[in-house]
């Protein structure tokens, strides 16, 4: 993980620097601000994962007139980097392939982008462009706005140019951006360059999707093996992220750590170490109490840069186990399991779809929406502990696969959620963690939902009157809840809200695509989803659930 930061059109101010050090968490190993064209100036903090301390891994990366900084690992560096004409400072680097394919695809963008098997977000300049790069799936935050003078910044997060811009715009996944220099008072006009594919092969026999999931996503993991720091697990004794440990652990040469975290009377805590025992790796259990879970919730809303609850609940365990991870550990880089639950559609609600194909369209919108929410969370709450979080289930090769997949495969009346992915890793995990069925992060702190404490504590923190007149306070998007009336006061006093609050999308959870159709985000298309819809009284209940659930009990 590292954090990049630039401006174009003037000379850096203190205002300005202070700024950029904003994100100084998710680089903590080196820091640079460097002056690459008149007036064009990179920023770079770099946590070190691949060749730590290596001064050719370091950033800005220079050559053919080209400089570039980058947050990300691009894991087919070294074939993009084959005879390459030009000579790089700072070539070691996996993220100078970023150049090399610029240059081998003849300045073209897209392209350059499409080759790149990784997650990333990066800003590129040369004498008369700035060039702008994000992922796929948007693993790698990007944002950018303008300020007053014209100027343009772009960061790793809202905090480090929120205060220096007129408004903050997220620069949207799977899509690139040219800047001419010259003409900064042009809009960014991003251009896509990747889209999840939406048309399912339906000539794919089981049997067949079972060898290539498997296979996929072995290669996804091995690939993320990259770096001779030590690897670590966030392990929550569920089947996501008990997978992902079961397959790296096999090509690991030394033992990575998993980490768990919840209350004393968890259940969860059990079962992850039934894993780690399977695999034979050591275990580390962070016990947490519901006092600690309240009083980290304003560094939380501060990381995240977010009020949506279901994000904060979900983000108070990942937040408090990193910030102990970093504090008691060497382990560096994570391994999670975010992605599977979206891909597979096995959210109890995605479970609940009316039929496949209503699930398949749910199941688009939510990968639409993902950076957003889950990778957003996984995002902060290790960034800024200075960690570094991979995802395996987000590969673009895994997502082109399952994405594709029949939806009936992912919908299979009277099977366990993720069905097909189960049974493609028989042995590879006890029966009774990969027959397990699933449970949410938050929930499985304890045996008392994290959600019932959390709107009981708000409940006694907001006096009734007060709540009463949240529509007063914030008209636009008005609370619901005592929970998310604090959640939105803490953020508002920690953010601009008509500079950002846009960003702040708060609907994935509450609505799917065949509940609300007049809904912008969501997906609709056919008479059928039009006319159907969801009872408010349901919605609330949906609300009301963490993110692991999501489902009407």
């Amino acid at each position: 993980m590292c954090g990049i930061w630039a401006i174009i059109g003037e000379q850096v101010t203190p205002q300005q620097q202070d700024a950029f050090m904003k994100i100084v968490g998710r680089g903590p190993d080196l820091t640079v601000l460097e002056e690459v064209q008149p007036n064009v100036h990179l920023g770079f903090h770099r946590l070190a994962i691949v060749m730590p301390g290596d001064t050719p891994s370091a950033q800005p990366i220079v050559g053919g007139g080209l400089s570039v900084v980058c947050n990300g690992e691009i894991y087919n560096h070294q074939s993009l980097k084959i005879d390459c004409p030009i000579t790089l400072k700072n070539g070691g680097s996996d993220c100078a392939a970023i150049i090399t394919s610029f240059i081998k695809h003849k300045e073209d963008l897209k392209e350059t982008c499409a080759s790149l098997d990784g997650v990333f977000a990066f800003i590129m300049a040369d004498s008369k462009n700035v060039y702008i790069g994000r992922d796929p799936i948007g693993v790698r935050p990007l944002f950018y706005g303008y300020n007053s003078n014209g100027s343009l910044l772009i960061g790793s997060e809202v905090k480090c140019i929120e205060e220096l811009c007129e408004r903050v715009e997220y620069f949207p996944p799977g899509c690139c951006a040219t800047i001419s220099i010259s003409s900064l008072n042009r809009p960014v006009q991003p251009q896509q360059y990747y889209t999840v594919p939406s048309v399912a092969d339906r000539f794919l026999s089981i049997e067949c999707t079972q060898t290539l999931v498997r296979d996929i996503l072995v290669k996804s993991v091995e690939k993320r093996l990259m770096g001779n720091r030590n690897f670590g697990f966030m392990l929550s004794g569920g089947l996501d992220s008990s997978l992902i440990a079961s397959i790296a652990t096999r090509f690991l040469k030394q033992k990575p750590v998993a980490f768990s975290v919840g209350f004393e009377d968890s259940p969860d805590l059990e079962n992850a170490r039934k894993v780690a025992d399977y695999l034979k790796i050591p275990h580390e259990i962070l016990v947490i109490t519901p006092q600690q879970c309240i009083d980290i919730i304003p560094e939380v809303v501060f990381a995240l840069e977010t009020f949506d609850p279901l994000i904060i609940r979900c983000g108070i365990a990942h937040y408090l186990l990193c910030q102990h991870i970093s504090k008691s550990s060497d382990v560096k880089v994570l391994l999670s399991g975010e992605g599977a639950d979206e891909l597979f559609g096995s959210y109890a609600y995605m479970q609940r779809a009316p039929n496949a194909l209503h699930l398949h369209k749910e199941i688009l919108r939510r990968m639409h929406h993902l950076h957003q929410y889950d990778v957003l969370r996984c995002d902060r709450s290790t960034s800024c502990h200075g960690l570094e979080i991979r995802v395996p289930f987000l590969d673009k090769r895994f997502i082109d696969l399952v994405s594709r997949m029949p939806p009936t495969y992912k919908l299979m009346p009277m099977k366990l959620e993720k069905h097909l992915l189960r049974s493609a890793f028989e042995g590879w995990l006890p029966d009774e963690v990969l027959w397990r069925s699933k449970e949410g992060f938050a929930e499985a702190l304890g045996k008392t939902d994290l959600g019932d404490i959390l709107a009981d504590h708000c409940d006694k923190l907001i006096p009734k009157d007060l709540y009463e007149q949240r529509a007063e306070r914030f008209p636009d998007r008005t609370p619901e809840t005592t929970e998310e009336y604090w959640y939105r006061q803490i953020f508002e006093e920690t953010f601009v809200y008509d500079k950002m609050g846009h960003l702040v999308h708060t609907k994935v959870y509450r609505t799917a695509a065949w509940h609300r159709p007049d809904e912008k985000e969501n997906i609709n298309g056919d008479r059928e989803t039009d006319s159907l819809d969801v009872k408010s009284d349901d919605l609330l209940r949906l609300r009301r659930r963490s993110t692991g659930s999501l489902g009407v009990a």
